[in-house]
Formats: structure tokens, C-alpha cells, sequence
């Protein structure tokens, strides 16, 4: 059976499973809660109660959720299932099962997160409070160690992803730049590209505290562009590859 021909039975009505309802309404209950990250959950005698499934399902459910990294089950006393955090990297991680089905490759993961980056600077230079948001990386230097760069670039473009305002795209975004990085930028380690990426970090900062948002939209774009330009040019199989599962 073909992944389309498998799309096309999914999109027929099935019956949900007991662990996949419980989980659902697992995750439910966590938002209407108000739950946050390293908050308890009921304990299973409780949850089987509240839920009215089996304990086999209850564990099912559980084990559904933490494969999704949305909660943790720690054992031992005071252990038990707690509530996980939203991150792009599981979204990622099940993005990319989807991606390496439908056979694209990283050359067309890196294109689209160059709409995407694009898109959440036009959107921040927008944002009334852009200005403010972005003066602390008006100038920025280049830092002697490997992991303060990365913590420098993971900063400048969460704050760019907070101006943009848009959740959704702010998360889908950050899960295709995660695979374009752990899969392609971290297997090379451009150490030549560390210093123009702070440099145009910086312009970028003030482009987008300025208003202008067509400009921050292109440049965004030739920002990464130039960096794709780069790995295209070092690797150009590896672009060609299908994105990995993993």
C-alpha cells in the first residue's frame, strides 16, 4: 500500500481506541486546567476512576502521551505521570516521519523554512512592541565559544518568533528550522558562517525595530538563503537526501 493510497484510508471514519480517547481527554483536561509543565497528574487509581477505562488502557494512553513528550512518568514515591512542555523538537520528530514518508528532502525542508523565517519577521516588524523587543541585539559580538553562539542565535529568533505574535506559525517554524538544524547544520559545523550569521543578526534587528516589514521579510530570507547557498555548495548530496526519521 502507498502513502497515499494509506492517506486516503485514514481520511475514511475509523474507530478511535480507548487509550487514544483517554489521551485525548488527558490533554484536554491538562489545558482546561490550566496545568503547566512539571505539574502532577492524578495517580493511576484515580485517573482509571475519572476516566472509566482499564488500567491497560489508562497506561496505553499514558505511554501515547509521553512518546509525544507532553507528559513524563517518573517512577518511585512521589513519581507518577507529569505534565511535559511544548516543544518543537517533538514536533519536529513526528514531522519528520511524515517528511521522510512522503519522500522530500532537505532541500525542500531548508526552502520552506526560508517562507517561514521570512514570514515571522514581517509579522514582528508589525508588532507595536518590535522596537524594545529587538534593541539588545543591536550589536552583538561574536562569542569564543560554540554553545554561547548557539544560545545567541536561539535568542535572537525567539524573540523574533515572541513579535511575531502567531503561535501556531511560531511553533511550526521552529520545528522545521530544528530538523534543517540537527540534521544538516549540526553534521557540518560551519564555523566561517558564525560570524556573518551575528553580524546579520544584528541588521536584522534594527530592520525589524524600524517597521519596515517588507524589508525584514527579504532580508530574513536572504539571511538564511545565504546560508542554504553554503551548505548547497559543501554538501549538495546531502540537500538531495530524504529527511531522516529520528
Amino acid at each position: 500500500m502507498t502513502v497515499g493510497e494509506l492517506s486516503l484510508r485514514e481520511g475514511r471514519s475509523r474507530t478511535i481506541k480507548a487509550s487514544e480517547r483517554v489521551a485525548q481527554d488527558i490533554v484536554r483536561d491538562i489545558v482546561r486546567r490550566g496545568l503547566e509543565s512539571g505539574d502532577h497528574l492524578p495517580l493511576e487509581a484515580a485517573m482509571v476512576a475519572e476516566y472509566g477505562v482499564s488500567r491497560t488502557s489508562l497506561r496505553e494512553a499514558l505511554r501515547l502521551l509521553e512518546m509525544q513528550g507532553l507528559i513524563s512518568l517518573k517512577p518511585g514515591p512521589g513519581g507518577g505521570p507529569v505534565v511535559g512542555m511544548v516543544e518543537p523538537s517533538h514536533l519536529a520528530r513526528t514531522a519528520a516521519l511524515y517528511f521522510h514518508l512522503s519522500g522530500s528532502t532537505y532541500a525542500e525542508v531548508m526552502r520552506t523554512q526560508v517562507l517561514m523565517e521570512s514570514t515571522c519577521a514581517r509579522l514582528a516588524a508589525m508588532n507595536p512592541d518590535r522596537e524594545a523587543a529587538m534593541r539588545p541585539w543591536f550589536e552583538q559580538t561574536m562569542p569564543a565559544e560554540l554553545a554561547v553562539f548557539r544560545d545567541i542565535t536561539i535568542g535572537f529568533h525567539g524573540v523574533v518568533y515572541r513579535l511575531a505574535d502567531n503561535p501556531v506559525l511560531s511553533l511550526v517554524t521552529q520545528s522545521v528550522t530544528h530538523i534543517v538544524t540537527q540534521h544538516v547544520i549540526m553534521t557540518m559545523d560551519p564555523v566561517e558562517l558564525r560570524e556573518p550569521i551575528v553580524d546579520e543578526h544584528a541588521a536584522l534587528a534594527q530592520l525589524i525595530a524600524s517597521g519596515d516589514a517588507e524589508e525584514a521579510e527579504r532580508e530574513m530570507a536572504a539571511h538564511f538563503q545565504r546560508q542554504h547557498d553554503h551548505f548547497a555548495a559543501r554538501a549538495p548530496a546531502r540537500l538531495q537526501e530524504i529527511i531522516e526519521w529520528r
